[in-house]
């Protein structure tokens, strides 16, 4: 059983997200067969603090699909980081600091594999082999223990132990990943949305832990923040298509060719949302394929439709 329930009027508004932005996209590369929606509608904003519905209002479209993440999977290190901060795996430390905020405000690779190695303790690159290379999976596949330990059906199918590459991969990195990529990190759409509503909802981490994460995710869309930090996936993102006075917490990732087709043509974004008028959704949504991931106008698209199917309810 899904975590949300699909009413009526919320399979409207997700069929109607689907179909316009098909009816805009697939000339410009969007592919019916290669990307995934899930859509949730809040009866009240999940930053107020009152109670939330165990299961919220959803809607998905292919969204048990598995996709190669790119940088959204960095949410997941995030949280991850977090448990392990409240284990007493990792000391807190203002590098660690430093690294969680740049990981996600501005998706830096390196930033995310120094956290890595520190949730899991490890290192990567050299080979290794026998029982050194057994031990040193182990460790690394504690993300993915850690995950698949709260429950939930939506993490089945996903997979998160791999480091973050601008290119290819060497040593026990390409090892582990496979030359054929099939131990690529995997997530759905379906993964990530109830990940951002169990952050928003108190329902995976100690309160000050998920405050934490949700200050990270956080992406002022004032003009002026925006333009001094070009970087911070706003712009030909989500938040591009968002209307004035909106709030917006997010995480995206893309990838054009990186030298592995398992990993390349990849355009993603993730999401929760609170308009001016009071209303307020999650929406994740990925996407393949060499056309749409050079696509900047593809996701605030998305956006601007989510925002006027929602606002019209």
């Amino acid at each position: 059983m899904s975590f949300y329930h699909t009413d009526p009027a919320t399979e409207r508004i997700g069929q109607q997200l689907v179909q316009r932005s098909l009816e805009t996209f697939v000339p410009r590369g969007l592919d019916a067969e290669h990307f995934s929606v899930t859509l949730l509608l809040h009866d009240r904003p999940l930053t107020a603090g009152d109670s939330a519905p165990v299961r919220p209002h959803g809607f998905g479209y292919r969204s048990s699909h598995p996709y190669y993440p790119c940088s959204v999977v960095k949410l997941f290190y995030l949280v991850a980081a977090q448990v392990r901060l409240a284990e007493g795996f990792i000391c807190p430390h203002e590098e660690l600091d430093r690294a969680m905020r740049d990981m996600i405000l501005y998706s830096s690779n390196t930033a995310t594999n120094y956290v890595i190695d520190l949730a899991t303790g490890t290192t990567g690159d050299t080979l290794l082999s026998g029982t050194d290379m057994t031990e040193w999976v182990y460790k690394r596949n504690w993300v993915n223990r850690f995950f698949q330990s709260l429950g939930w059906p939506e993490l089945v199918p996903i997979n998160v132990c791999q480091k973050l590459m601008d290119d290819q991969r060497y040593g026990r990195e390409r090892t582990f990943a496979g030359a054929d990529g099939h131990n690529h990190n995997r997530l759905t759409t379906d993964a990530t949305a109830r990940l951002f509503y169990a952050i928003f909802t108190g329902s995976v981490l100690e309160p000050d832990r998920a405050r934490f994460v949700a200050e990270r995710l956080a992406r002022p869309l004032d003009p002026d923040w925006v333009a001094a930090e070009p970087n911070a996936q706003v712009l030909s993102y989500f938040g591009e298509g968002l209307p004035k006075g909106t709030r917006l917490w997010s995480k995206a990732g893309c990838t054009t060719w990186t030298g592995d087709p398992t990993a390349s043509y990849r355009r993603h974004d993730a999401a929760y949302v609170e308009l001016p008028k009071g209303k307020s959704f999650t929406l994740v949504v990925f996407t393949e394929g060499k056309e749409i991931s050079a696509e900047m106008s593809c996701l605030p698209g998305f956006a601007r439709v989510a925002v006027e199917l929602v606002d019209g309810t």
